[in-house]
C-alpha cells in the first residue's frame, strides 16, 4: 500500500471572475505542486481569507464589486505581509499603482501565464528562505 501524498506546501489562492481564467491557472499551479484555492470576487477572498490559509493570492484587476487593487488595499490591512501578485491584461497602465498599493508584482495576463507563474515561483522561494 502506498503512502498518501504530502499536501503541497504553498497554497495559492487565485481571485477571477473568469472560469477560463481560473480553470487554466488552476491546472497549472496544481501540476506544479501547488494546492489552489479560487475566488470570484475580492469580497469572497476578503471574507474567506480568514477561514482558509493562503501563502499567495494571485490577483485579477477586474473584478465584479470591488477591484483587484480596492482589494490589496483592504487585504494589506488584514494580512500586510501577505504576497499579493496582481494581474490584468493592462498591467502596463497599472503597475505604479499596484506596486505602490502592495502588490510583489503585477503581471500582464494577456501574455500567458509564465509571468505569474514565475511571480509565485521567486515569493515561494523568498517564503523558503524565511
Amino acid at each position: 500500500m502506498n503512502a498518501p501524498d504530502q499536501p503541497a506546501p504553498f497554497t495559492v489562492a487565485v481571485v477571477d471572475d473568469d472560469s477560463t481564467a481560473t480553470t487554466l491557472l488552476s491546472r497549472i499551479l496544481s501540476r506544479a505542486g501547488y494546492t489552489v484555492v479560487v475566488y470570484t470576487s475580492g469580497e469572497e477572498l476578503l471574507q474567506q481569507l480568514a477561514l482558509s490559509h493562503a501563502d499567495v493570492v494571485c490577483l485579477d484587476q477586474s473584478l465584479p464589486g470591488i477591484d483587484g487593487l480596492e482589494t490589496l488595499r483592504q487585504l494589506r490591512s488584514i494580512k500586510p505581509a501577505l504576497p499579493v501578485i496582481l494581474f490584468s491584461a493592462s498591467a502596463d497602465a497599472i503597475r505604479d499603482e499596484a506596486l505602490a498599493a502592495g502588490a510583489v508584482a503585477c503581471v500582464d495576463k494577456t501574455k500567458g501565464w509564465v509571468e505569474v507563474g514565475a511571480a509565485i515561483e521567486r515569493e515561494v522561494d523568498r517564503g523558503i528562505e524565511k
